[in-house]
């Protein structure tokens, strides 16, 4: 379960485990607003993680879409190629043919064509002709080789085409149930999310107040300080899953934007950024740093100091502030530059 933030035990807290929804949402849901709040919570940290895995599969399906349509041109060129090699050969067994025919007349050699010419351009023509039949029954018949390579590298390019094919199937397949289950995700999140919506105004206001962890923030230099002034920027825009702004955010597209935005380039989803830069320790925390919740890794928040941190949270929330210990279980903490 994620962890709930640490003001939920004092008196919200012990109000929030009492209190009754006056609306209860469809299903066997929790029926207290705290329980109702930890559900959507849990809820919220599988879609994170099947919105990990989605993107990664997305992102392997447009890779063997590319391996694909690379191999399609490849065995079209190959096929082509062995069309022409064809082509030739058939002409070339057209003039062994001729030279066959040629050689096949007493009267195409030089003693003959001397006996038998009545001028001298009869002449000229037979020592001619005579020449040409020599030249094509010099040899053996000619573009069998080249046939016989070109349509082998035609039928290997066309199996390596078909298994490009069914490489990219079976990653469409992927995606396809991944997708499925983030669309499952969604449809619970977002019966939960109504009952939240339909809380009365003083179960709201207990809610609202939760997290306030407003207050002075110092922008250090460097690159990490602008990354860190781009992503305190988005604060208030929605979270939304695959968005990388600039209107919306999930939680490793702000992290991805807001770095690229201080000339930094990083990988898309958290279980990549993971593994940029350099591990610190929780104590050494700075601003710019980059936290890293729950195994598997599937959530990412940006250090604004040593005890907060700027993050997309989930599903209808907003980029906010939130203490870094209460966002989740740390998983590791990298520090991207400097």
């Amino acid at each position: 379960m994620r962890a709930l933030p640490a003001s939920l035990a004092g008196i919200g807290g012990a109000v929030l485990l009492t209190a009754t929804l006056l609306v209860s949402p469809a299903g066997a849901q929790p029926t207290t607003v705290a329980g109702l709040l930890a559900h959507y919570y849990d809820l919220s940290q599988e879609a994170e993680l099947v919105n990990e895995e989605l993107l990664t599969v997305q992102e392997a399906l447009a890779g063997q879409q590319q391996a694909s349509a690379a191999a399609t041109a490849a065995a079209d060129e190959a096929r082509a190629a062995a069309a022409d090699a064809r082509d030739r050969a058939n002409a070339a067994q057209d003039v062994d043919r001729v030279a066959d025919a040629l050689s096949s007349r007493q009267d195409l050699d030089a003693l003959s064509a001397f006996a038998t010419s009545t001028s001298p351009d009869d002449l000229i023509g037979k020592l001619e002709a005579a020449s040409l039949a020599a030249h094509l029954t010099g040899g053996p018949r000619r573009g069998d080789a080249a046939l016989a390579d070109a349509e082998d590298a035609a039928d290997k390019a066309t199996a390596a085409e078909s298994a490009a094919q069914a490489a990219e199937s079976k990653v469409a397949a992927g995606a396809t149930d991944v997708q499925q289950r983030r669309t499952a995700l969604d449809a619970q999140i977002t019966e939960v999310r109504a009952a939240l919506d339909n809380l009365t105004p003083e179960q709201r206001s207990l809610l609202e107040g939760i997290e306030d962890y407003s207050g002075e923030v110092v922008i250090p230099g460097g690159d990490a300080g602008r990354a860190l002034e781009f992503a305190l920027g988005q604060m208030g825009k929605p979270y939304l899953w695959g968005a990388v702004g600039p209107d919306s955010y999930d939680c490793s597209g702000l992290m991805q934007t807001a770095y690229r935005a201080a000339g930094v380039v990083m990988p898309r989803v958290s279980r990549q950024q993971a593994q940029v830069g350099k591990q610190v320790a929780r104590a050494d925390v700075q601003a710019g740093d980059l936290i890293f919740y729950y195994e598997p890794v599937h959530h990412v928040a940006m250090a604004v100091d040593n005890t907060r941190a700027v993050h997309a949270p989930s599903f209808g929330e907003n980029v906010k502030l939130s203490a870094i210990d209460n966002i989740g279980p740390i998983t590791v903490i990298r520090r991207v530059v400097g």
